[in-house]
């Protein structure tokens, strides 16, 4: 009976061991998902320098891109990995006379695809069901989260003392549906979100924070947690997200999602 047991564990972990390392050598082969939409996941690193009072807090922005691989510039296959050459590189930039340095992954262009292993599929499908089951979020698309709409209206928000960045949609397609959601995570800190046509919005701000500068309806002010969807999409199109100027923790991460909607949906 104990020798039946005994080659019983001996195969289960002979049979982990065969697909752990089949996962290491060819697991973007043998368990990669072929998913319907391309996706780029990357993360923006921000250190707001002594000008700030913030200072010396930091913003995280983890974005998710995903739209359609029929009007996708992605043409190839990449997986993040110890072979993978995913170097970061950081700038030193300035907004209102103050500087801060912002460190980005190289893949942050919608210049490449990276489709998800199996298990980090399933991982990722778990954790969208558990925040829409959780009230979290309102959609469970494990690539595309939506998230409750929480606002935070009594705050006295001075637009030209806080911060800016922008992420760009990945769409190459003219009148594009798009949804986008963020949320602010360990803080509870306003933020303001506009989808805007192009990267020239950013200086458009600096100008006159006021100004129409957003597509019209897609836009909304002092959320700690946002979604929303937004038409006509043109390429070079994107979120701009304001942060005031009143981090309290070392670290504030805030969570970005951008989803071309399919022509059927």
């Amino acid at each position: 009976m104990y020798g039946v047991k005994a080659r019983l564990y001996v195969l289960i972990l002979s049979a982990a061991f065969v697909i752990i390392l089949l996962n290491a050598l060819y697991g973007h082969w043998a368990f990669s998902v072929v998913h319907p939409e391309s996706i780029a996941r990357y993360s923006v690193y921000v250190h707001l320098q002594p000008e700030w009072r913030s200072y010396p807090a930091s913003l995280l922005f983890e974005v998710t891109n995903v739209w359609g691989n029929g009007s996708s510039t992605a043409a190839e296959y990449y997986e993040l990995s110890a072979e993978s050459d995913s170097h970061n590189y950081n700038q030193i930039r300035k907004i209102w006379d103050r500087e801060f340095v912002e460190l980005k992954h190289r893949f942050s262009d919608c210049g490449l695809n990276w489709q998800p292993i199996l298990y980090r599929y399933a991982l990722d499908s778990i954790q969208g069901q558990f925040d829409a089951a959780s009230g979290a979020a309102v959609s469970d698309h494990p690539y595309a989260v939506m998230y409750q709409n929480r606002t935070l209206e009594d705050h006295g928000a001075d637009r030209r003392s806080g911060y800016l960045q922008f992420i760009p949609a990945c769409s190459s397609v003219q009148d594009a549906s798009y949804q986008y959601s963020v949320r602010t995570q360990g803080a509870e800190i306003p933020l303001d979100v506009y989808f805007v046509p192009d990267a020239a919005s950013y200086d458009m701000f600096i100008e006159d924070p006021g100004s129409p500068f957003h597509y019209p309806g897609c836009s909304a002010r002092l959320h700690t947690s946002y979604s929303g969807s937004c038409s006509g999409i043109s390429p070079g199109s994107g979120l701009l997200i304001w942060v005031p100027d009143e981090l309290e923790l070392a670290l504030t991460k805030i969570i970005v999602n951008l989803r071309e909607v399919p022509a059927e949906e």
